[in-house]
């Protein structure tokens, strides 16, 4: 029978008998979460700070560093509040951001601009100085990445193509993690290869920064943090950066990893057969890799694990959460009201509205490609809609349409897994805020058609840059023995048989709609149009 198998933890509730806590932070797209853990991974504290991301142009995506760093100290006062624990029981503060997000800064570490978000579209053409240098072949081989204007690499070159006053007084390129480690009393200014993935300027083989690429970019080593290890002390919490966010000064910093990495460690995903798929503002899919020679096709990227010295692999959808967002601001006003009436999530009520219409939503499709399809046609034109829309359509099956386009787009996901890693996927596991929901995650789970995990914690991004600090903070001796501790499963969701057939054809039909328009150039046609008529 389909649905929630079993509860496999019951886990204490209370800060564990040592009285030690670790603070992870994970200073996302759209906003800040800060958690507070014991050492058994129960968490006793929370915080979350919405921030926002600006569009100056159509494609385009900025933020302010300062607004982030804003959400980080907000989130953070939410959560030592709620912990309600003595200073004297922090141990560490382990850091996750976003990757391929990076900050433009002064010689004094100020920022000259916003930053360039992950998702924006602006290097359509500057990436031809990076397809100039290497073919996709010996791109991928030599990054772990495809060659794609989304990666940091291209936003450099435009950077220098378009705005060359503001490209030669950058004295820093640098990602989120060490810029608000800086700011929060860090000493080590250094990056790590677990954070590097989504720049796309990483020798994969030697984990460090490619000097072809850089090459490329325009730019020399001097001008970026160099690359160390993830899980690694940096320095001690300054008194001023203890004033904005509330926690104790001295209390350890350490270096956590990019944001996917920090959700493998936080589900547990430490060994080879295991991967964890985030439900986020984006989604990312993300295994572990004994080796890189396990590798056997083209379709995913890989980079540095979180644990120090190993691999992952990894493939994207990157508007999941985003969409059901965009429906929330734009469209949902009527699940908004009902949210507020009955005191209860608007994303709760937006899936109770979806089961409303039956399975296959009457016909109607959603394809989430809000901001690019990625993984596996990286087409950074591709753009979302609601198609095989009829008069008889309520307002239900386009709800339900929305949730089952996000899975349908992590089914493309997986399958490439399952095709490109020897063995594939044995142990699936759902995460993040958008596994809140057992319907939506009952939904997920049939669409991509193997039995899912669910850990008790969903924010494992969270948790699993709280373990790398406490990790690197020496409070556990190994990441094996932090996981153990901190990880709980919560229970497993198994997909039912009785919709297989449909979600399947489903899926063909989701597939060949995509396909169809990229093969005949329409989505290059509407993104030119959308730039002459911006």
């Amino acid at each position: 029978m389909a649905g929630r198998r079993n509860d496999l933890t019951t886990g204490e509730e209370n800060l564990s008998g040592t009285g030690k806590v670790f603070v992870g932070i994970d200073a996302g797209t759209t906003g800040c979460t800060v958690m507070v853990f014991d050492e058994k991974g129960n968490a006793i504290g929370h915080g979350y700070q919405e921030y926002n991301c600006s569009s100056p142009q159509p494609g385009w995506i900025e933020q302010s560093l300062d607004e982030v760093w804003a959400g980080i100290c907000s989130a953070t006062k939410q959560a030592v509040k709620k912990a309600g624990v003595p200073a004297s029981a922090y141990h560490s503060v382990g850091l996750s951001s976003q990757r391929g997000t990076f900050g433009i800064l002064d010689a004094n570490r100020r920022p000259l601009m916003n930053s360039l978000v992950w998702n924006c579209g602006r290097a359509l053409k500057s990436v031809a100085a990076i397809s100039a240098e290497f073919c996709p072949e010996e791109h991928q081989k030599h990054t772990g990445m495809q060659i794609s204007p989304l990666w940091s690499a291209a936003k450099i070159v435009w950077l220098r193509e378009k705005r060359p006053d503001l490209f030669d007084a950058t004295r820093w390129f640098v990602n989120g993690q060490e810029y608000f480690l800086w700011r929060m009393g860090a000493e080590d200014w250094a990056t790590d290869p677990a954070s590097l993935t989504l720049n796309g300027m990483m020798d994969i083989a030697k984990l460090d920064w490619s000097d072809r690429i850089l090459k490329a970019c325009g730019i020399d080593r001097d001008r970026l943090p160099p690359v160390g290890t993830p899980a690694t002390m940096v320095g001690r919490l300054s008194k001023a950066a203890a004033h904005e966010t509330g926690l104790p000064e001295g209390v350890i910093l350490c270096r956590g990893a990019g944001d996917q990495q920090c959700a493998a460690i936080g589900a547990g995903v430490i060994r080879q057969g295991m991967a964890e798929f985030t439900v986020g503002t984006s989604g990312v899919m993300v295994a572990h890799l004994d080796s890189v020679e396990r590798i056997k096709g083209n379709k995913l990227w890989w980079g540095g694990h979180g644990v120090p010295g190993a691999w992952d692999i990894e493939g994207g959808a990157f508007s999941l959460g985003a969409s059901l967002r965009w429906w929330r601001d734009h469209l949902g006003r009527n699940e908004l009201d009902e949210s507020a009436r009955r005191k209860t999530s608007v994303y709760s009520v937006m899936v109770e509205q979806a089961h409303n219409s039956k399975p296959g939503a009457n016909g109607a499709m959603f394809h989430s490609f809000m901001a690019s399809q990625v993984t596996p046609y990286y087409d950074a034109v591709a753009r979302g809609g609601f198609l095989g829309l009829g008069l008889y359509h309520e307002r239900h099956d386009l709800i339900r349409a929305l949730l089952e386009g996000c899975a349908q787009e992590m089914k493309m996901v997986f399958d490439s897994f399952q095709s490109d890693i020897e063995g594939g996927i044995t142990d699936f596991r759902l995460t993040g805020g958008g596994t809140k929901s057992d319907g939506f995650v009952q939904i997920m789970t049939d669409i991509i058609g193997v039995p899912s995990t669910v850990t008790k914690e969903r924010e494992c991004t969270a948790l699993g840059a709280a373990i790398l600090g406490a990790f690197g903070s020496g409070a556990f001796g190994t990441i094996d023995e932090a996981v153990e501790s901190m990880v709980q499963v919560e229970s497993t969701f198994d997909p039912n048989p009785k919709l297989r057939e449909l979600y399947d054809e489903q899926h063909a039909i989701y597939r060949g709609m995509y396909e169809a328009i990229a093969r005949s150039g329409q989505y290059a046609a509407l993104s030119d149009f959308s730039q002459k008529y911006q």
